[in-house]
């Protein structure tokens, strides 16, 4: 008899709070989501709990409300980049003699890992910071590299190169906190952009010289993919809240309607809008016609400058990073903007592509649900080493303006 799997999952956005329980029973999944504006968290970060918890609550109600199941008592929650970091690491376990390696020998070398990256980086970090993620990215037995399964392979040595994500243990222990405030167990957690990739990994997709980015509300998460396996990690705080910020502090609207500006003329490439083409901005009681174009040349200066420090990160970690770039997936709600792909195109001068989940969540908003969800069935898949990675459960405790505008629009590519 198949049994019913239910997986309770916590997105605490910057905009929003979205919590969703997802039945898995043999290969049929079906996932229910209730979505609250959140409050009490900016770019991932949890800086007022009492609201935060208020908010939680809210979208935990309403998902009780519109489920068919009853909700379990612990949850997975998505972490934000920003309080997280991320090392490559090599360690290596000895046998006696020749022997055939087994999953014993890897979960031995797993936390060789461990040892070596608290020994590496020292007491502060073992203070401050705790593994969330050991990711694989090879093994070695004896001489013999580039091997991603090592089970059955025979050696006198065992190495593994793996990229470790480390979350800050004050942030896990308000997260902890706050779920217990509203009746929850903290079951584990896993990082945003991670989620976000497993969304859409699959058998027949093979990422190498990848760049992924999730692109939120508050946050913009990327990784980097060598052969299936992440090499590099960067966290930037910046996201949509960003840019209708920049609305309101140049065009000088309040955020009601620099949102509406936003929804309604949002485009991420100026370069495909009619320069003559007008639109009204309202002050209050009164009105300003201007050109259209000057919503997307916004929103395309903040994403250029977003572009220009992602590369600079990948090419002060290695240059190869960029030249060698296959394509670019992106992914999140700030993904679904209007000629994105376009203006990334140009400026990481490779195919990009907006990523969605293949299952019934057929939304980048929501790739980090749905990510949650295979990630952690893929835990239970022994056969497939690379998804054995960690014990997932855990207990945590000036010049004018509208010049600046026009000299960006003539002189950009």
């Amino acid at each position: 008899m198949i049994t019913e799997k239910k997986i309770l999952t916590i997105d605490l956005g910057t905009s929003s709070i979205r919590t969703a329980l997802t039945l898995v029973k043999g290969d049929k999944r079906q996932t229910t989501i209730a979505t609250t504006p959140s409050r009490g968290i900016k770019n991932g970060n949890i800086i007022n709990v009492p609201s935060a918890k208020d908010s939680l609550r809210s979208a935990l109600n309403r998902l009780k409300l519109e489920s068919t199941s009853a909700l379990p008592l612990e949850a997975y929650v998505i972490v934000p980049g920003g309080c997280t970091l991320g090392y490559e690491v090599e360690a290596k376990i000895s046998f006696p003699g020749i022997k055939t390696i087994n999953y014993n020998d890897v979960n031995m070398v797993k936390n060789k890992v461990k040892d070596e990256i608290r020994r590496r980086r020292g007491l502060t970090l073992k203070s401050v910071y705790e593994i969330i993620h050991i990711l694989p990215q090879e093994f070695i037995v004896d001489n013999v590299d580039g091997i991603q399964n090592p089970i059955g392979h025979s050696g006198r040595e065992l190495t593994m190169k793996a990229f470790v994500i480390l979350a800050s243990k004050s942030y896990l222990r308000t997260l902890d906190q706050l779920l217990r405030e509203v009746g929850l167990k903290l079951k584990g957690v896993v990082l945003q952009t991670l989620a976000s990739y497993y969304a859409v990994k699959d058998d027949k997709t093979y990422f190498n010289n990848n760049l992924f980015i999730y692109l939120g509300a508050g946050n913009t998460e990327v990784l980097y993919l060598r052969e299936d396996a992440p090499v590099f990690f960067k966290h930037e705080p910046f996201g949509a809240e960003d840019v209708i910020d920049f609305f309101i502090q140049q065009l000088k609207v309040n955020r009601k309607e620099a949102e509406r500006l936003f929804k309604e003329y949002g485009s991420a490439y100026a370069f495909n809008v009619n320069p003559e083409e007008v639109i009204t901005i309202n002050y209050g009681t009164k009105a300003l016609k201007v050109q259209k174009i000057v919503i997307p040349a916004l929103i395309h200066l903040q994403l250029k400058k977003l572009v220009k420090d992602i590369k600079k990160a990948l090419d002060n970690e290695d240059p190869s990073f960029i030249t060698h770039l296959n394509r670019v997936y992106i992914t999140g709600g700030f993904a679904k903007l209007k000629d994105i792909t376009t203006l990334f195109e140009k400026l990481f001068k490779a195919p990009v592509v907006v990523v969605s989940p293949e299952g019934e969540l057929k939304d980048p908003a929501l790739s980090p649900i749905e990510g949650v969800v295979n990630y952690v069935l893929s835990l239970n898949r022994r056969e497939r080493l690379t998804d054995i990675k960690e014990d997932l459960t855990k207990d945590y405790g000036k010049e004018g303006f509208f010049s600046a505008i026009w000299r960006f629009l003539t002189q950009y590519i």
